[in-house]
């Protein structure tokens, strides 16, 4: 069976939790670096973290000293409850951010307002400049990310019980997944069960594949039937109070060849390898070669495609993007990063092992913890 880790502290995530002060102030001297006078906030998730709101419709305005959220009509009592008590903020309702910001003249001691150049599509920021003349609009790409990707111990806590649902989850699948189910119904139970376990909904597609279709690194489940001896890939996650899990778990419905469990545990020990490679700082370009070059070694290069793996949180794919293809991601204290190192033989077979692992000033903890062995069921 698969290795559990004691539950998580049933915590409420407080009103206004020390590291929305510490993100707000370090956006705040990014500020002098952008060569702007405020910040606007549009990408939702980005919002959550700085305010704790999950609604559909949100702007954030960071300035020196003061912070305006604009949100509309329908979530006017969902704020009362949900949003931080973080000094100095002003809420508003309004359907038309931009008409509310010129009539009340809420920019008015604002020269020039930064944006989320990655986030906002072109278009949109062309739109914003017109309407706010004569204040300049200035791009600020990558501006808010980088200090989200610690994580509060609050959010940890939610992230460790997002695990403890997919773990649970796998261990309700071992008992029943059998030649003759597809790969659709077996979706459709791990998508039951992470409900019924208290996940809030999928925090992505579930991917399920069988035998041949292992060869797909993302397949989508299909009709396919389960035949004996086939290798299962399953990856899923779950959410929970925002916060999201993401673990892959492989499997063999029958007895497994030497030449497949041979590659689980070249894998495991890929994985192992890059989780006693953490540490805060790291580059995720050396912690991707700390896994990849055990796989290399083996001779299995060519077949394990993707990057190592990437950060978690409120998304699935956060920074840092743990990859021998860029240089510039760097993993800090406090992040919570998935690690999933796999091969695929395309029309053959696959192997992937994921899971979630917390940066800590001591390396690497597992939040989840992939079985020593394939199992098979």
């Amino acid at each position: 069976m698969t290795k559990k880790i004691p539950p998580a502290p049933k915590e409420i995530i407080p009103n206004y939790p020390k590291m929305a002060d510490k993100r707000l102030e370090q956006l705040r001297f990014t500020m002098e670096d952008f060569k702007v006078d405020a910040v606007v906030v549009t990408y939702l998730p980005n919002i959550r973290y700085l305010t704790n709101f999950s609604g559909s419709a949100a702007t954030l305005f960071i300035l020196p000293n003061d912070l305006i959220f604009v949100t509309d009509d329908r979530y006017e009592e969902q704020i009362k409850t949900e949003l931080y008590q973080l000094p100095n903020m002003k809420t508003y309702i309004s359907r038309d951010v931009w008409k509310l910001v010129n009539d009340k003249k809420l920019l008015k001691h604002v020269p020039s307002l930064g944006f989320e150049a990655d986030r906002l599509p072109y278009s949109v920021a062309v739109d914003i400049r017109n309407k706010i003349r004569p204040i300049k609009f200035k791009p600020a790409a990558s501006g808010i990310e980088p200090f989200t990707i610690p994580k509060a111990p609050e959010e940890l806590a939610c992230i460790q019980q997002a695990c403890n649902i997919a773990l649970d989850t796998f261990d309700f699948v071992l008992g029943f997944i059998s030649p003759g189910f597809t790969e659709k119904e077996i979706a459709n139970e791990i998508a039951y069960k992470t409900r019924q376990l208290g996940s809030e909904n999928d925090p992505f597609d579930i991917l399920v594949v069988s035998g041949p279709r292992c060869g797909l690194v993302h397949g989508a489940p299909s009709d396919r039937l389960i035949k004996k001896n086939d290798i299962v890939i399953m990856d899923f996650g779950a959410r929970y109070k925002g916060f999201v899990s993401d673990i892959t778990r492989t499997v063999c419905v029958g007895k497994p060849t030497k030449e497949q469990k041979e590659l689980y545990k070249l894998l495991l020990s890929a994985q192992t390898a890059a989780v006693n490679t953490v540490r805060p700082g790291i580059n995720g370009k050396t912690l991707d070669k700390s896994a990849r070059s055990i796989i290399e070694k083996a001779g299995f290069g060519p077949y394990f495609q993707h990057s190592l793996g990437h950060g978690l949180g409120i998304e699935v794919h956060e920074m840092p993007t743990i990859t021998f293809r860029m240089d510039d991601q760097i993993v800090p204290e406090d992040a919570v990063i998935a690690i999933e190192p796999g091969c695929y033989f395309p029309d053959k077979y696959g192997i992937r092992v994921e899971d979630n692992i917390h940066v800590t000033r001591n390396g690497g903890k597992y939040l989840t913890k992939s079985p020593d062995e394939l199992i098979s069921v």
